[in-house]
């Protein structure tokens, strides 16, 4: 028997079969290709070894710093404790005890051989003990009476203006306006209800009764963190 002669359309439609399931197949291969390329150069993420960094643009949009403003004068017995505990004078404190005590023995004992002696030498006993007696007096009313009258004059009523942020304090305004940076180098001392702050050869003092209870934690955080304790020089 004889094969059949194949009519020439069927073995086109053959022809073309192929050639379809050829592209499929060839389409298939380079999807997976293409897939598998993807996945070498994308692997799963797990943000483990993620890092942030800053954005140079972010200072442009940057949400300005939250200030805390306060408004008040200090009352003449405030300014007194404020100059007392100012670097006005440095005789006080041990300094000034301790001087105290050196010229009251070297009085005493002047004076003691001012008596007990009867040296035509002995009137410079007298005059030294009366001296040490007076340099006592000098170390404490002295000091004691030129800051009062410096508080009195201070304390003229004028409110003094203050915004206090988380890195530095704004006070007063216009021509008279200065600034505390709070980067740690001023120096805090808390004493008599007052919270004082020293930035090189300024002071800038903030009575606790001007500060509302609502902010006051948050204002005394802002202090203390910005500033270190007060060398205390005997």
């Amino acid at each position: 028997m004889k094969d059949e002669p194949v009519h020439p359309q069927g073995r086109n439609e053959i022809e073309e079969h192929r050639d379809e399931q050829l592209i499929d197949d060839i389409s298939h291969e380079l999807e997976i290709i293409e897939n598998n390329r993807n996945n070498d150069e994308n692997p799963d993420w797990d943000g483990s070894e993620s890092e942030l960094v800053a954005d140079d643009d972010a200072e442009e949009y940057e949400i300005p710093e939250t200030g805390i403003k306060i408004s008040y004068s200090l009352t003449e017995n405030e300014m007194y404790k404020c100059l007392y505990h100012s670097r006005l004078y440095k005789t006080k404190g041990k300094r000034a005890v301790l001087q105290t005590v050196i010229f009251a023995l070297a009085g005493v004992i002047f004076l003691l051989t001012y008596f007990l002696t009867n040296s035509q030498y002995n009137v410079y006993n007298l005059f030294f003990g009366i001296l040490c007696f007076l340099m006592i007096a000098v170390i404490w009313l002295v000091p004691h009476f030129h800051m009062k009258n410096l508080a009195k004059i201070m304390a003229d009523g004028k409110n003094i203006d203050a915004e206090i942020y988380p890195t530095h304090i704004d006070i007063g305004k216009d021509d008279g306006a200065w600034s505390v940076e709070l980067d740690g180098k001023a120096e805090i001392a808390e004493f008599d209800g007052i919270i004082m702050i020293y930035d090189d050869d300024r002071s800038f003092a903030i009575p606790e009764r001007v500060i509302e209870p609502e902010v006051y934690n948050e204002i005394k955080a802002i202090l203390l963190s910005g500033t270190m304790p007060e060398e205390i020089s005997n």
